[in-house]
């Protein structure tokens, strides 16, 4: 009867042995089948604590670059705004220019030095008059206000400190120096000629500064294009499922699944037997 009792006793030992194998089996291939259907290697931060915060930062940094890029390229919608006035200010400029030129010419008399005059003052009222009403997203661009304060600052990056500062943009008459002159007499159109060749200059510089700005902008969406796929790529090597070690892996679980599964069948069938030859 003793010998009855540990010869239970083992194929009972053996039995929680194999049921154990069985079952790691088990947990091990739905692991496998969980990280299939999800295309993820690290499904939750006990597949791969480290690398789940690791890549889970760059997840973090990927979001950043995709709006640091969106902020670039309204940045960049916002300054050719800026740009568009400022071409058509400089039109009204030169258009100002010639009408100096010709009343400074002392073969026209002071009642016709006046009618030039009116045109001359519309234009002033019209190149003020354009740049505050040139807005991107309500906001100025073109007359030293807003975005054109020279302090507004664009996000350009994913972390706190990657921005860039705006160049100050007035083009109003007052901004450029052009307000308050007059052409109504020989005095005072050689007064506005060099006033207007003054604000050219101011134009022309502030404009150069758009485009650099714009240029810098581009390069900018550029880089945040390449450190965005970079970043992704290296997010991905961290979680995602390698499809075909994953299906490797699969078949090889099932295998042992299944065989597993077979021989438990037959040792409990043998156990089974050996107990009724026991007990007779």
């Amino acid at each position: 009867m003793q010998v009855s009792n540990l010869g239970t006793l083992g194929l009972a030992s053996q039995q929680a042995i194999g049921t154990g194998a069985l079952n790691k089996t088990s947990r091990a291939l739905e692991k496998i089948l969980e990280r299939l259907s999800t295309v993820q290697r690290s499904n939750r931060a006990s597949d791969d604590a480290a690398g789940l915060a690791v890549s889970e930062q760059l997840r973090t940094q990927i979001r950043g670059f995709k709006m640091a890029t969106q902020n670039a390229v309204d940045t960049q919608s916002a300054l050719n705004i800026a740009e568009g006035a400022g071409t058509e200010v400089e039109s009204m400029l030169q258009r100002q220019r010639e009408l100096a030129i010709q009343a400074r010419n002392d073969t026209l008399t002071d009642k016709q030095r006046g009618m030039l005059d009116t045109e001359y003052q519309q234009i002033t009222q019209e190149i003020n008059r354009i740049p505050q009403a040139t807005q991107f997203n309500t906001q100025q661009v073109a007359a030293g206000q807003g975005l054109g304060s020279g302090t507004a600052q664009a996000q350009v990056g994913a972390n706190a400190g990657d921005q860039i500062t705006l160049p100050k943009n007035d083009m109003t008459a007052v901004g450029l120096g052009v307000a308050g002159t007059s052409i109504a007499s020989s005095a005072g159109a050689s007064t506005a000629l060099t006033a207007i060749d003054a604000a050219l200059d101011q134009l022309h510089t502030q404009r150069s500064n758009i485009g650099a700005m714009v240029n810098r902008l581009e390069s900018t969406i550029n880089n945040l294009s390449v450190a965005e796929i970079n970043t992704q790529a290296a997010e991905s090597a961290l979680r995602d499922q390698d499809m075909a070690k994953g299906l490797a892996d699969l078949v090889q679980q099932q295998i042992l699944y299944q065989g597993g599964t077979k021989t438990f069948a037959r040792f409990n069938e043998i156990s089974y037997n050996h107990l009724l030859g026991l007990l007779k």
